[in-house]
């Protein structure tokens, strides 16, 4: 947003936007946005599905960051459908008027500072999901994220809170290892945490983001409940590939950043080979030196991170070097013991060496299913 040419359209007084502004400028359905370091695209996915049972009167279209984006949907969007938008810092920064009916913040974690110039201007292009609502709207918030939870006091729309750590007055909590959703007087147990499919706790706050959400359109618990148990996660996200030898494959490519390598090792047991590297986006790697010293018993780095990495948590475990994504994932699997799980989460960005995250993981994926086929 401070390249020369926008500096310059904004001393003439030229309107500057971002597509997600264009878009909301001639939108005629409700919008529920959802953004957050870690968690957007599987809490979208999940809100989508669930909504999309319920909201019988129109479509439920999901877009946005998450691929498709909104301009390709909207002049087809009526007042019935419903829109779930995941937004990132970039989209968000980028707006002037937008407001959704609904906001979900579910983390705010330290990312992108190779775009942003410090944590407080990353924060600032979130909070900019709620800046425009008004008290109609609602405000769904991590009570256990410290920057979401603060928002509570700055949006003027309702807030709805959810925690996976403490029992809320009202809001989305765990009581007795079950999901509680408290609202409008009413309190509902949804169903047990061990009946997601998908794992972590990241995971399970994102199913409650999304419960959230269903609370404020009124859906029936039983939908809510058979949607989060028939979920088992999105491609490229904590992805489970294939065994060979005795030796997991996990595919976790969507981990662009700290947080989400964080997320994914603490879901793991131990005995961990980690893939990880690529584009850095000025990652301070310091939360990942217990983890990986205590589960990770080999490194494999790639990209162009590669040495800052090995410099920032080289001596915690044993490290090796990648050139190619099936150079490393033969290394790994060459290093590996029955019981071990390989997994690609390289907490970087993915433009140095492929298109998108998405190509990664399938590069590592065939380069599984190639070492599968070799074992047969």
């Amino acid at each position: 947003m401070d390249i020369p040419v926008l500096k310059k359209a904004r001393e003439k007084r030229i309107p500057v936007m971002g597509e997600v502004e264009l878009a909301y400028r001639v939108c005629r359905s409700p919008i529920i946005a959802i953004t957050g370091t870690k968690g957007k695209s599987t809490t979208s996915t999940l809100l989508g599905l669930i909504l999309s049972r319920a909201h019988t009167s129109g479509r439920t279209i999901v877009a946005g960051n998450i691929g498709k984006p909104f301009t390709r949907y909207v002049l087809g969007l009526t007042e019935q459908d419903l829109l779930v938008l995941e937004v990132s810092s970039f989209q968000l920064e980028a707006t002037v008027q937008f407001a959704p009916r609904v906001s979900v913040i579910l983390n705010i974690r330290q990312d992108h500072f190779d775009r942003h110039s410090d944590m407080e201007d990353y924060a600032a292009a979130k909070y900019k999901i709620f800046a425009n609502q008004t008290e109609d709207g609602h405000t769904v918030l991590n009570a256990d994220d410290p920057r979401a939870a603060a928002c509570a006091s700055l949006t003027r729309a309702q807030v709805i809170l959810f925690s996976s750590l403490q029992r809320l007055g009202e809001g989305v909590y765990i009581e007795d290892n079950k999901i509680v959703a408290k609202y409008g007087g009413s309190s509902t147990t949804i169903m047990g945490r061990d009946e997601l499919r998908i794992p972590g706790r990241h995971n399970l706050e994102n199913a409650m983001a999304a419960v959230a959400v269903s609370l404020v359109y009124g859906v029936d618990p039983e939908i809510m409940r058979e949607e989060l148990r028939d979920f088992s996660g999105l491609e490229h996200a904590l992805e489970f590939v294939a065994e060979a030898r005795g030796v997991r494959f996990v595919n976790d490519s969507k981990s662009t950043n700290v947080v989400s390598l964080k997320a994914a090792l603490e879901s793991l047991d131990g005995n961990t080979i980690l893939i990880m590297g690529g584009r850095d986006k000025g990652n301070d790697y310091e939360p990942l030196k217990s983890l990986v010293h205590e589960k990770v018993n080999h490194l494999i780095l790639i990209g162009e991170s590669a040495e800052k990495i090995r410099n920032s948590m080289g001596s915690f475990t044993k490290t090796h070097r990648g050139t190619t994504m099936y150079d490393a994932v033969y290394m790994a699997y060459s290093l590996a013991k029955p019981g071990d799980t390989v997994i690609l989460s390289p907490a970087c960005a993915s433009f140095d060496m492929f298109r998108d995250y998405a190509e990664r993981g399938t590069i590592f994926k065939k380069a599984v299913e190639k070492i599968v086929e070799a074992e047969q």
